[in-house]
């Protein structure tokens, strides 16, 4: 049997679902970052998990002797699992195929269990629970000694990466602060003004943050029109021509280029901040000056594929 994942799962309302931490019941496996396809599961329906992720539950597996087995077809990516009638008095196997964004439908060989408290746990499995828990939130891993640190920020990043498809949900809402106006991702434009997104940039990664949290190293793709447009009552993706890595650092007053010139009547006493300096032999340099709390979609540094460069 071959199972295939929806790309996209959402509540019945429409609304993204998020991820949850799981283990395997009565063990102190994972926590495994998973999305779940549907908002009402059971210990055996079958949840989105990263190739990590999945690599990850069939070490424990094997580890486990539970009588199944997994591997992964080096030139398809396919999972194959196979169990034996000690199992379940009949044997068998089922394979799983990656979705697009390589992710795999797992479940209903073995119950799952919500992972938490009461779940056997060592400091640094508290840690990546609580960076997968934060995905969406500050980056708190500063708070943390090493090597929690660094284990918080593995959580993080899982939890990304198996809920990367969300810029590509067309219409999604991005509550960037529960004050500010929702915002929405579109299709990018595909015509000769807009450059393709660098080698190693996936736009289904994108992310909406403010201007200050944008970090060395991000993707800058997209801005959000701070101007009207008729008809439009959600600010929707205005996105650069030109794809760059950020190189954030405090807009200086006395700087020349010509839209820090604008820029002055601009910011005036509004905190802004520069994300780079666009050398273009036609126009000249020119930087790049945004508000700190103004809205940008980038791709973070840590979802992007090296070599990257724009």
């Amino acid at each position: 049997m071959t199972t295939t994942a929806p790309l996209h799962p959402t509540h019945p309302d429409g609304t993204p679902l998020s991820i949850q931490l799981f283990t395997v019941e009565g063990s102190g496996y994972g926590p495994y970052v998973a999305l779940p396809t549907s908002s009402l599961w059971t210990p055996y329906t079958a949840h989105l998990f990263t190739r990590a992720t999945a690599e990850l539950i069939v070490a424990d597996m094997h580890r486990d002797e539970c009588g199944i087995r997994g591997a992964f077809d080096p030139e398809t990516a396919a999972l194959t699992f196979t169990w034996t009638e000690e199992h379940d008095g009949t044997g068998g196997t089922e394979t799983v195929t990656p979705d697009a964004y390589g992710r795999y439908l797992i479940g209903g060989l073995w119950p799952w269990d919500e992972w938490g408290d009461h779940v056997p746990h060592t400091a640094g499995q508290a840690a990546f629970a609580r960076g997968a828990a934060e995905y969406r939130q500050d980056d708190d891993a500063a708070s943390l000694v090493e090597p929690l640190d660094a284990l918080y920020r593995q959580g993080r990043q899982e939890a990304q990466l198996v809920t990367r498809e969300r810029a590509e949900h067309r219409g999604v809402l991005f509550d960037v602060d529960p004050s500010r106006t929702p915002l929405i991702v579109r299709a990018r434009p595909k015509n000769p003004h807009h450059r393709p997104l660098p080698p190693g940039a996936d736009e289904s990664a994108a992310r909406v943050v403010l201007a200050r949290d944008v970090r060395a190293g991000d993707l800058i793709v997209a801005s959000f029109a701070a101007f009207p447009i008729p008809g439009r009552v959600t600010p929707g993706t205005t996105w650069v021509t030109r794809p760059y890595v950020a190189d954030p650092r405090p807009w200086n007053p006395a700087c020349t280029c010509t839209p820090c010139t604008v820029g002055r009547d601009v910011c005036g006493p509004v905190e802004c901040v520069v994300f780079g300096v666009d050398h273009n032999p036609r126009w000249g340099s020119s930087c790049d000056v945004w508000e700190s709390d103004e809205p940008v979609l980038v791709i973070p540094a840590t979802l992007l594929l090296p070599p990257v460069s724009a």
